[in-house]
């Protein structure tokens, strides 16, 4: 049942109108429907946009900022994984292993590993990457690693 034929039956229910379509009250009630109709369309987005898994273009694009990716990709399945991944890492992901977790989350390929020998902890860059983009993932995974050792990403 439309909005439309809602409002319609609730007044009509009350005993107290008479809604017949050429009426003064159809249009009135055609008219909140137009408003509702842009009300709904939005709340819809709000509601989509809210949750990852079913954001989209610029609800996406929040989602992106509040976690520090890059909008690296063109599909938006990828973007809405990484942005997953970046969420699912947690205090308790202070590991090799979760920090290769955080590293997956930029949309970059390679593997983290321990050089003990140089107290430093190294991303080992298997895709190919700008010196800038290196730059910008340096930055972006820096913050996940221990600030005791030295970090660095290789090519």
């Amino acid at each position: 049942m439309s909005e439309l034929e809602v409002m319609k039956k609730q007044l009509e229910d009350s005993g107290l109108y008479e809604v017949t379509d050429g009426s003064l009250i159809m249009a009135e009630l055609a008219a909140y429907v137009e408003g509702l109709d842009i009300c709904f369309g939005e709340l819809d987005s709000l509601e989509k946009n809210a949750f990852v898994p079913t954001a989209e273009g610029g609800g996406l694009q929040r989602w992106e900022r509040l976690t520090g990716r890059p909008f690296a990709w063109s599909l938006t399945e990828d973007r809405r994984n990484a942005v997953i991944k970046a969420l699912s890492v947690s205090c308790s992901d202070y590991t090799l292993s979760g920090m290769q977790k955080a590293a997956e989350s930029f949309g970059v390929n390679g593997q983290l590993s321990l050089d003990s020998a140089n107290n430093r902890i190294v991303f080992t860059c298997t895709d190919p990457i700008s010196p800038a983009a290196k730059e910008r993932l340096k930055k972006c995974l820096r913050g996940y690693m221990p600030l005791w050792r030295d970090f660095d990403i290789v090519t």
